[in-house]
């Protein structure tokens, strides 16, 4: 039997680490009033720093000839016959603040292939998001809003230690229904399922019984103590309170992928010494207590010295460490760390090399290219959500003389379709003996055709 799982996720519509301090905040038992409980005091101090996503997607539909319409909300061509039409849909999902300045955690499967991101807050404010890091096997992504004020944060707990019966909260946008709260317990640990459309089983997984649906997705599940314990992600399709949750010990070890200065800035931070190493930062985590997590940042493959400001700024956590590498590297050519012992250490920023395949490309065809991806369309008012965007053009060369102008999209080469940086770079090592290649553009909302002479 085929057991099918639905993602939590995205709703379609038509149309940090946590802070190291003292005092840490701890709910506590109230026996003047009975009806604050230690949910009600979490939910209360917790649910400002939960958000609603929307993420805008083209699909695709077709009519059937005989007269009942058809639909995939996942923009996945639909089997069937009749005309394809494609249009806009809004898909809801839920996030929550994991650092004051604006970073936020949800799904890979909430903001996949969206051309625009808009994140609401629990105050009811509304920022454009931009997606910084995505790990679509893991089904995470941290985006970022640009707010005027520092934003409320949820602490991130430990998923390793989870008691089976321990209770848990959710909140989320189920159904578009925001900041709404539901309550159970975890039901087991390390369990496994299939996404639709993510080729690797998500593992060790959390399940629990706390209503979780349609819109929940990305979302926090939280402990006793308000602690981020797990992401919500999916339901299992043909059965009831039965909920899965990525652990929150796989965001961490994935905070320093998905805020890479290399792939967000294109820069890399280089220290001194052979040889020399990208910066790359850590956290150890070492429970104090059940309530206390003490977190310490260090340079990856160490156990120290914990690392505490850069360029001035805290790096008490992971995420707010990788924060401020961020900011100093759009900024800055040198970065000063700033070590707890007292010590400081210099890292240059340094501009990362082009990809072998888009150096090939330029030396071979002439041709400055970048993937497209649908919220790069979306800026850039282009008719095709993948392919390649000619971003200049060496005068003189194969392309120039084929006619190809900057804004064109790159869409084939010979008989086969280009739709990323990996689909050209299988097939420029062939073009050199082919002598000459059609090249098909998208420029304007038309499809063009053009010849690359290449001897």
């Amino acid at each position: 039997m085929r057991i099918k799982y639905f993602w939590v996720l995205c709703l379609p519509l038509l149309s940090s680490l946590p802070t190291v301090a003292a005092k840490p905040w701890r709910p506590h038992f109230n026996p003047a009033n009975l009806r604050d409980t230690i949910t009600v005091q979490v939910v209360r101090h917790c649910r400002g720093a939960v958000v609603s996503i929307t993420a805008k997607r083209i699909v695709t539909r077709r009519l059937n000839p005989f007269g009942n319409m058809f639909w995939n909300p996942f923009g996945a061509m639909p089997l069937g016959l009749g005309p394809v039409q494609q249009f806009r849909a809004d898909f809801l999902g839920s996030g929550f603040i994991i650092q004051k300045s604006g970073y936020i955690v949800t799904n890979n499967h909430v903001v996949d292939q969206a051309r625009s991101i808009s994140v609401t807050l629990a105050d009811g404010r509304k920022f454009p998001a931009q997606v910084i890091g995505v790990d679509p096997h893991a089904d995470l992504a941290i985006l970022k809003i640009d707010a005027p004020h520092p934003l409320p944060t949820l602490p991130l707990g430990d998923s390793h230690d989870l008691m089976i019966g321990e209770p848990v909260i959710a909140v989320g946008n189920p159904f578009g229904y925001s900041q709404s709260v539901s309550s159970g317990i975890v039901s087991a640990t390390n369990r496994q399922i299939h996404e639709p459309n993510n080729p690797v089983p998500l593992t060790n997984l959390i399940q629990t019984d706390a209503a979780i649906n349609p819109g929940n997705s990305g979302g926090p599940l939280l402990n006793a103590y308000g602690q981020v314990i797990g992401i919500n992600t999916a339901i299992r399709g043909n059965a009831q309170n039965i909920g899965f949750a990525i652990g929150v010990d796989r965001l961490v070890k994935l905070i320093p992928k998905l805020m890479n200065p290399a792939q967000i800035r294109h820069v890399n931070l280089i220290g001194p010494g052979k040889p020399s190493r990208p910066l790359c930062l850590a956290a150890l985590r070492q429970p104090i207590g059940p309530a206390d997590i003490r977190v310490e940042v260090v340079r990856a493959g160490t156990r120290g010295p914990a690392l505490s400001a850069i360029d001035g700024r805290s790096a008490a956590t992971l995420v707010d460490a990788y924060a401020a590498l961020l900011r100093a590297a759009a900024t800055r050519k040198m970065v000063v760390l700033r070590f707890a012992n007292g010590r400081t250490r210099d890292y240059a920023v340094v501009p990362v090399p082009p990809s072998p395949v888009l150096s090939l490309a330029w030396k071979m065809l002439g041709l400055g290219l970048q993937q497209v991806t649908p919220a790069l369309a979306h800026h850039y008012h282009l008719a095709a959500s993948s392919g390649l965007l000619v971003r200049r053009i060496l005068g003189g060369s194969v392309a120039a003389r084929a006619g190809v102008q900057p804004g064109d999209v790159v869409v084939q080469l010979g008989p086969y379709r280009i739709r990323t940086l990996r689909d050209l770079g299988l097939l420029l090592p062939h073009l050199a003996h082919a002598g000459e290649v059609k090249i098909m553009v998208l420029r304007n909302g038309r499809y063009g055709i053009g010849t690359l002479t290449l001897h």
